[in-house]
């Protein structure tokens, strides 16, 4: 294959006990698996594989236990709605805010899988690819890989078969496929969608961007974690980056970020599929030009991920403390306003005296801004 091309293609059903036979041949991680997992799941892990023949068979005997697992451990509730948008024979285009390198795209497809929806494939960038046993996981995980290195020719023509790709995807009802809004996580929590993940997906519809997008039948889904488990490690990052405008995460730091962000406190977790964007798109037609087009689309996709978004308590104690006021206290108990306060001071205790203040609001902001996104709608 050339360089431009998506090398790393999803497992056929024939090839899945191959990838897994290569990866519990991996020493190093065996070990790791069995030192991260509950010995159950491990246990069960290891019966189990040598009778796995296909994807279904993985997503169910393999991936659903692990993510049952992971929701005992770390959420005290997971929750959905607007599932009822949805068409069992459809394909669609998930475009979703993004806070979890793995479970944003892991549950979503969990929730999918449990009300008997096909589930979808999986965008991920290819920073994640550069271990051999993570790449097999996530490419029998129905994953496909976005580059975000190369020379701009070579991702202009990477953009071009992606986009054709999805395209073909849900056109020939084969899957329906998961993209987060923007290239890697809202560490900030501004979820904002990136017009030129849009003009990407639009390379393969020609001049008409309205149909093209109609016809792919877009979905915005909104994503809620009452608390981030890697907050802390965003919030270090940012001021790493302040520090130092050179620094760049290593892939052993991604590695990190990822087991926190599974095995790590989430609290209340809400997973909202909105309706699949059709009449709202004929606004596009009063746009002067392309670029006009997917400005509008953007706002029309961040409206609907911005007003589903389940806002918690902590994120309306988050904007008050933040704003030193109390427009949001009818939405908090005195008790949640204490228990949310300490968590926040447990977690700015941790930084360094002379990062304290940058990073006390960097970390605030993080929570609260999903309220002021909200909140901006409000008439």
């Amino acid at each position: 294959m050339q360089d431009n091309e998506i090398s790393l293609d999803l497992y056929t059903d024939e090839e899945v006990q191959q990838g897994i036979q290569e990866i519990f041949q991996h020493e190093k991680f065996m070990a790791g698996m069995k030192a991260f997992l509950p010995q159950k799941l491990f246990e069960h892990i290891v019966n189990v594989k040598d009778n796995v023949k296909s994807i279904y068979d993985f997503q169910a005997n393999i991936t659903k236990p692990f993510l049952t697992t992971i929701q005992e451990i770390s959420i005290s509730n997971l929750s959905v709605s607007g599932l009822e948008n949805l068409n069992k024979d459809d394909k669609y285009l998930f475009i979703s805010n993004h806070r979890d390198i793995v479970l944003d795209s892991a549950y979503l497809n969990l929730l999918l899988f449990e009300n008997q929806i096909s589930t979808s494939q999986i965008a991920i960038g290819d920073n994640l690819m550069k271990n051999r046993a993570s790449e097999i996981l996530f490419l029998i995980n129905k994953s496909f890989v976005v580059k975000r290195e190369g020379t701009p020719r070579e991702l202009y023509a990477h953009s071009i078969e992606l986009a054709n790709y999805i395209q073909r995807m849900i056109f020939e009802k084969i899957d329906s496929v998961w993209i987060a809004q923007r290239e890697g996580r809202a560490k900030d929590g501004n979820d904002q969608t990136q017009p030129g993940l849009l003009k990407m997906i639009s390379l393969s519809g020609g001049k008409m961007l309205k149909e093209h997008f109609q016809s792919l039948k877009v979905v915005p889904v909104s994503i809620s974690y009452e608390f981030d488990p890697t907050g802390l490690l965003k919030t270090q990052e940012y001021l790493n980056k302040k520090n130092d405008p050179n620094f760049k995460k290593s892939f052993k730091e991604d590695l990190n970020n990822m087991l926190l962000g599974i095995r790590g406190k989430k609290g209340k977790v809400h997973f909202n599929f909105g309706k699949p964007l059709n009449e709202e798109l004929e606004v596009l037609d009063s746009a002067k030009n392309g670029k006009q087009k997917l400005e509008f689309l953007t706002k029309i996709i961040d409206r609907s991920i911005h007003t589903n978004y389940q806002l918690n308590p902590i994120n309306y104690v988050a904007y008050d403390w933040l704003h030193d006021s109390t427009v949001f206290s009818n939405k908090y108990s005195f008790e949640e306003n204490e228990k949310y306060t300490q968590f926040f001071q447990d977690q700015i205790s941790q930084l360094s005296e002379k990062e304290k203040d940058d990073g006390r609001q960097y970390l605030l902001a993080m929570y609260a801004n999903p309220v002021k996104n909200a909140n901006q709608y409000e008439d």
